[in-house]
């Protein structure tokens, strides 16, 4: 299962027709789960906030950086317990999220659980169902699990500049508001979450570069924010091949 960009946000996915629209009730807590080892269990509560029942679905992915394009995979290392559960309106439901495989933690695992709010089949063919999808990321850590320890990378092809993380770290790199500022010009890659980059991976974004003069050899200035805090590292622009 390939996702082209996860997001520890809402994704909203709708079913187009005409006449009303009927808002998404659907809201989780926390967006963000952690579990340290030895510990191999959390739980997250869905609440319906809306008037009518919602049914869900619950499901979890492995998480998987490689060559700068992350990707989900099926696992049964970690399930959610239960995988579906039906809300009445303003309930509040927790379900958790359990790591069965034996196998020791290695590092950081990552994860992504994907809660979805099914469509109504009931629903008349005229109306907009706007159905809500949240994927958190999870996160399952090893005793003594090293920091993160991003390499910079920036290529420029034609009016485009590709900013790549590489961590060498166990555990993931959370970045947020990034920029790439060279001169009195600056390269944004959005104000809010720009990505992951997972432990002993590779990721990679792209963004238009318009303003003149960011060419291979120039050097540039990488900003934003992560986790732990801000974060400031330089680098040379090399042409992509």
């Amino acid at each position: 299962m390939r996702h082209s960009k996860l997001s520890h946000l809402l994704l909203l996915l709708c079913w187009f027709g005409a006449g009303s629209a009927c808002a998404a009730s659907l809201q989780v807590a926390p967006t963000l789960l952690q579990v340290a080892a030895p510990g191999a269990a959390t739980t997250v509560t869905l609440r319906n906030t809306g008037a009518a029942p919602i049914a869900t679905q619950i499901r979890v992915f492995r998480w998987i950086q490689e060559n700068g394009i992350e990707r989900l995979e099926p696992t049964e290392d970690v399930v959610a317990s239960p995988p579906a559960a039906d809300l009445r309106p303003g309930q509040d439901y927790v379900v958790r999220v359990v790591r069965l495989t034996k196998n020791p933690v290695a590092g950081e695992e990552a994860y992504r659980v994907l809660i979805d709010e099914l469509p109504e089949a009931s629903r008349s063919p005229r109306t907009v169902n706007f159905v809500v999808r949240h994927a958190l990321p999870a996160f399952f850590d090893a005793q003594g699990s090293s920091a993160p320890e991003a390499a910079w990378q920036v290529t420029q092809k034609g009016r485009t500049v590709s900013l790549t993380a590489t961590n060498s770290g166990d555990r993931r790199v959370r970045l947020a508001s990034v920029k790439i500022a060279y001169g009195a010009n600056t390269v944004t890659f959005g104000p809010g979450l720009a990505g992951y980059a997972l432990g002993h991976s590779m990721m990679s974004w792209t963004a238009p570069a318009s303003s003149p003069g960011l060419s291979p050899g120039a050097k540039v200035t990488i900003t934003g924010q992560t986790e732990e805090g801000p974060f400031h590292a330089q680098a040379v622009v090399q042409k992509a091949p």
